[in-house]
């Protein structure tokens, strides 16, 4: 679907079929889920290059900035959700902002009910919209970032009182958000500072603080993602050794119940030899002194392993 808007002393819609018409007109045309019709119409009326058009049709094209003739190509990534990253591609005219995105973006459609905004940046120029939409998209990383920070903090506190397999699993999850906002951020960093240290004649010098600010919040969304990285791996090793901790407890206690039972284990053995003469074996109450002594050991040894700290009250 096309939508296109172009400025004359105000804001309006295009027609599709008058976008020709237009092509001298300051114009922005954000394309959703472009069909092969829309792709040949939107070449011949700009005349793009059909790799350009290759790449518009296509998802997981890699982040780049592209220098043509009459216009430039870049291609960056904004985020979904914590697990979705979404294709945005632009090309930037002298006259025309082109830009091409699979799925609706909630920040582009605020952008064209409010033609108020969207006059002011069309009377600023066209890389003045580009840098809008291109912006809106990069800070979108900043609240799935702090959100899983906070997460992380929550996991930490949740392994301290118990090591449930359910933590690991979040682990991973988050590990595998950060990942993906690192494989779109890395590169976006890097096709930012090109476009800022190659000046392209289709953004002004008006226009390059805003993009340099883009820039340095590109930094920040790098840094945070590593921030990130880093404590997700202090997550997972405090949940290895809480896991470790808590088997080495296990095994503790297996060996105390073991150590208790050990003599009693050799004190009944003996009394269930076949001897016909065993100390104790012809009285009355000789059973009841085996018990006695029994439990007595018991609790002599557990006392022992109590006052040395070796059994604790399970929590």
């Amino acid at each position: 679907m096309i939508d296109a808007y172009y400025f004359d002393k105000s804001v309006k819609r295009v027609n599709v079929a008058d976008l020709r018409k237009l092509r001298s007109r300051k114009l922005w045309v954000d394309i959703t889920n472009i069909t092969k019709k829309e792709a040949e119409l939107v070449r011949e009326t700009f005349g793009l290059h059909p790799l350009t058009i290759e790449d518009f049709s296509k998802t997981h094209t890699r982040v780049k900035v592209e220098e043509f003739p009459n216009y430039l190509f870049c291609v960056f990534y904004g985020i979904r959700g914590t697990s979705e990253l979404v294709e945005l591609d632009f090309v930037l005219g002298r006259n025309f902002i082109i830009s091409n995105h699979f799925g609706e973006i909630p920040a582009y459609n605020g952008l064209k009910s409010n033609r108020e905004r969207l006059g002011r940046l069309f009377r600023e120029g066209n890389d003045f919209i580009f840098h809008y939409l291109l912006d809106t998209q990069v800070d979108n990383y900043f609240p799935i970032l702090d959100a899983i920070d906070d997460e992380i903090e929550e996991l930490e506190e949740k392994v301290v009182r118990s090591a449930d397999p359910a933590i690991m699993r979040k682990i991973l999850e988050l590990k595998k958000s950060v990942l993906l906002i690192k494989r779109a951020a890395l590169p976006a960093r890097e096709k930012l500072s090109y476009l800022l240290l190659n000046k392209s004649s289709l953004i002004s010098d008006k226009a390059i603080p805003y993009f340099r600010d883009i820039y340095d919040h590109s930094i920040r969304v790098c840094d945070a993602v590593d921030t990130n990285r880093e404590a997700i791996s202090g997550a997972f090793e405090f949940y290895m050794s809480a896991v470790n901790n808590s088997t080495n407890e296990i095994m503790k206690m297996l060996s105390i119940v073991a150590t208790i039972a050990l003599p009693l284990t050799v004190i009944s053995s003996i009394y269930g030899t076949n001897f016909r003469f065993i100390p104790g074996a012809e009285n009355p109450l000789g059973f009841w002194f085996m018990v006695v002594m029994m439990v007595v050991i018991s609790a002599t040894m557990f006392r022992y392993f109590w006052k040395r700290g070796w059994i604790r009250l399970v929590r």
